[in-house]
């Protein structure tokens, strides 16, 4: 998927599950709880020794006195990005605070505060971000995708049209960007959100695999359809962990749109045993499955 940052992968529960209905027949004829099926067919070992050696040599060239701010700002932003990829969020927030204070200009880093403070729901302190990232890089369109984001988990869904659109032009062939804007259109009106999902998918190619997530939304495959295509596609098992991650992720919000949420719930965990931490879906799916336990809360 969108990987600005876009986000192996171990398998929950896996043997004796029954495969799950489509979309459409689930929610028009059969509105109980489905059972989720997850293919046992992904690595859970994540092989982490290159970005270890890289922290440790920036680590160690940062100890050098000689480096100006510039040089500085630069191998604590790559280190904070090599620690994100990690799962190691909140270092990386801090070396990106390091890296603004040597280059207050630095616009990616601000984007990548961004994404933390959307994670952390700041999410004033998020739009602020990404203002600041648009404001230094006015072509910046991942800054437009990440505050539409923004606004949609906070609660602002209607404000976010504007970046999804700006950020759905630059590129209208990408169908994450087809997605995403249809999840923040559904809040208003789920009738108008698929009809422009279906006319926004007629322009792309029906053979990729975003267009296939897509119709998942459609529903025109199942839950369990996408995930064998996940592993069709797939040539290596970082390849397979990557697609598994973002299938995971859309069929739980397929499931949570039509209000399955154990079903959401579990396909959101499932996403989050992939490790694909620099995904979008496995950030997400972290945001999905806290919001979920907050509605779960009783009333006080």
């Amino acid at each position: 998927m969108l990987k600005y940052f876009r986000l192996g992968c171990g398998l929950l529960f896996l043997s004796g599950l029954t495969a799950c209905s489509s979309f459409s027949q689930l929610s028009q004829t059969h509105p109980v709880q489905p059972e989720p099926q997850i293919l046992n067919i992904a690595n859970p070992i994540v092989d982490t020794v290159q970005h270890q050696v890289a922290i440790r040599r920036i680590s160690d060239i940062l100890t050098q006195e000689q480096l100006n701010d510039e040089q500085q700002a630069e191998l604590y932003f790559r280190r904070g990005l090599l620690l994100d990829e990690l799962g190691l969020m909140h270092l990386a927030y801090f070396d990106m605070m390091q890296a603004l204070e040597h280059k207050p200009d630095l616009s990616e880093a601000y984007n990548m505060l961004g994404i933390y403070y959307v994670r952390q729901e700041e999410f004033g302190r998020a739009y602020e971000s990404f203002d600041s990232v648009l404001e230094l890089t006015p072509d910046h369109e991942y800054a437009y995708f990440n505050r539409a984001i923004a606004l949609y988990y906070g609660e602002r869904a209607q404000l976010s049209y504007k970046d999804f659109e700006s950020f759905y032009n630059i590129n209208p062939t990408d169908p994450y960007r087809v997605i995403w804007w249809y999840f923040a259109e559904y809040q208003e009106s789920p009738e108008m959100a698929l009809s422009r999902l279906k006319q926004r998918a007629g322009k792309l190619d029906k053979n990729a695999w975003g267009y296939k997530i897509i119709q998942l939304f459609t529903g025109e495959i199942q839950a369990l359809e996408l995930q064998q295509l996940a592993a069709k596609l797939s040539h290596d098992e970082q390849g397979l962990n990557e697609k598994l991650c973002e299938a995971y992720f859309y069929i739980a919000k397929n499931y949570q749109m039509s209000n399955f949420n154990e079903a959401a719930e579990y396909y959101f965990k499932a996403a989050l045993s992939t490790h694909i931490y620099q995904f979008v879906e496995f950030r997400y799916a972290q945001t999905e499955l806290k919001r979920m336990a907050a509605w779960q809360q009783p009333a006080s």
